[in-house]
């Protein structure tokens, strides 16, 4: 439940109010309050939000004031609508055999991809299970390339060769048709954000019946171990496929499941309470790593089309539902008792909305299915030899489907070839043009020093030049040569000669 906040001297003032006109009626009974709205500017409100989280191992949780503006409330709103639409228009199809195969709806659980998507940012991913239609459009993907991927035709996100589990967009990792096995691949993206240090976390859904799977565990264990920005969230919708929870899971604090990961409950029908819960969990993950998110939401068809939702549990349980929680309804009721919009413009959007999905759904119905020779497209990235092999009793070429889309690309003429460097002439060409304007630079910054000058400096007539210098004066006479060295020294005199030895005799 949602109530709106007041400030404390407006919740002092009705309250006084009150009690005197019950003190005057003879009736000193408890009533609901009603509680003024506190704006925060001319567009803006603030919420505080009641009984939408519970936290498990977290000294604080997401604030409980939140605060909404008026494009906010519309964009969220009409996302809402819009999901809810496109879902319907596809179960209408399947049930007329123009989709076929496996189907998954999201109808009941819009406040969680809406709410969730409102607070991501571009760097961040997201992988989830096969119940993939409302991510794939929040994420990027047209209607009419989503609803086409479910017909199978060429205007299909994956050229109608995917169907309902396998769309992708930009850092949007697809749906997934085993069961759990996206929670490991989201802790890998995890990973990669964190290798490539570029601020961003990743968001891997499953289901309350995946929560079970052994993988899913080991995925907590990595994600702690290496400390990875990865957000978990179960959207737990109480039934893992037929069976409820209390039937398939001896914990059902399903965001208790992390042990030594904190984890958060969110009220996932309430789409303000989702978009606080997310916000505070990418801050968190960034900051401190992992954490669990329980979505408590519920949907109202069947585990898939070929499920008709109703053998394993009443019509009634579902009706009530849709009364009390419906997160599109009690989101409508919230932004009217803002005062953010009036019903009028509301209709209006549903209007749009459900005209605009008739005629998308008239568009991909006119579009035909990829030829059979795109079947072999893409098989390899370097394609060595020029049919595919072992393909019996077809005859198959490789293609490439960005020549198939847009054409093969054509060879440059001469003509239109420039002189390009390369190697070390493209080395030295850069270096020249480094130089180059680093010379410029230095030049505009001289001529702007020069225009700076005051304009009374630039006024005064130039001085007179100063008297020419004096020539320069005669040069010294160079230095006499040093004087000649002395005589060497006389050679000592010779020895005097040796006496002769006396003649004999």
């Amino acid at each position: 439940m949602m109530t709106v906040k007041g400030t404390l001297q407006g919740r002092q003032t009705m309250m006084g109010i009150r009690f005197l006109q019950n003190l005057m009626s003879g009736q000193c009974v408890r009533k609901p309050i009603w509680r003024i709205p506190r704006r925060l500017n001319s567009d803006c409100s603030t919420l505080t939000l009641e009984n939408t989280f519970k936290c498990y191992e977290l000294e604080k949780g997401p604030p409980m004031d939140v605060e909404l503006s008026r494009e906010d409330a519309l964009k969220m709103y009409r996302q809402m609508v819009e999901v809810r639409r496109l879902e319907v228009v596809s179960g209408q199809m399947y049930k007329s055999k123009q989709i076929r195969g496996f189907c998954h709806l999201y109808i009941g659980q819009e406040a969680v991809a809406v709410g969730m998507c409102a607070s991501l940012r571009k760097k961040d991913s997201v992988i989830t299970a096969y119940r993939a239609h409302a991510w794939t459009y929040l994420l990027g993907v047209s209607a009419i390339g989503m609803i086409g991927e479910l017909v199978g035709v060429k205007c299909g996100c994956s050229r109608g060769k995917g169907g309902s589990m396998h769309t992708y967009a930009d850092n949007f990792y697809g749906g997934n048709g085993i069961v759990g096995a996206q929670v490991p691949l989201g802790a890998g993206i995890a990973l990669a954000h964190s290798f490539k240090n570029d601020g961003g976390v990743c968001v891997a859904c499953y289901g309350d019946g995946a929560a079970n799977q052994g993988q899913v565990f080991e995925a907590y264990n990595i994600a702690k171990l290496l400390c990875l920005p990865c957000i978990f969230v179960c959207e737990n919708n109480h039934y893992g496929m037929g069976t409820h929870i209390s039937r398939h899971a001896a914990l059902t604090d399903f965001y208790m499941r992390g042990q030594y990961m904190p984890g958060l409950w969110v009220d996932g029908n309430q789409v303000l309470a989702v978009r606080s819960a997310t916000q505070f969990a990418v801050e968190h993950a960034l900051t401190h790593g992992p954490i669990v998110l329980e979505m408590n939401t519920y949907r109202y068809e069947g585990h898939s089309m070929s499920d008709p939702g109703i053998s394993y549990r009443s019509r009634k349980e579902v009706q009530q539902i849709r009364k009390d929680r419906d997160p599109i309804d009690s989101f409508r009721k919230q932004i009217l008792s803002l005062c953010l919009t009036d019903e009028e413009e509301l209709k209006k959007i549903d209007a749009a909305v459900r005209k605009e999905m008739e005629n998308v759904s008239k568009k991909v119905l006119a579009d035909r299915e990829v030829g059979l020779d795109e079947l072999a497209g893409d098989v390899y990235a370097k394609n060595l030899e020029p049919k595919i092999r072992n393909v019996s009793g077809y005859n198959l070429a490789h293609k490439k489907i960005s020549e198939v889309c847009f054409g093969k690309p054509r060879p440059t003429p001469a003509s239109e070839m420039k002189d390009v460097p390369v190697g070390d002439a493209a080395l030295l060409a850069a270096q020249a043009a480094a130089k180059k304007a680093n010379d410029e630079k230095k030049a505009k910054e001289a001529a702007k020093d020069g225009k700076g000058k005051p304009k009374e400096e630039a006024a005064a007539p130039p001085a007179a030049a100063p008297p020419a210098a004096a020539p320069p004066a005669a040069a010294p006479p160079a230095a006499a040569p040093p004087a000649a060295a002395p005589p060497a020294a006389a050679p000592p005199a010779a020895a005097p000669p040796a006496k002769t030895p006396p003649k004999k005799a």
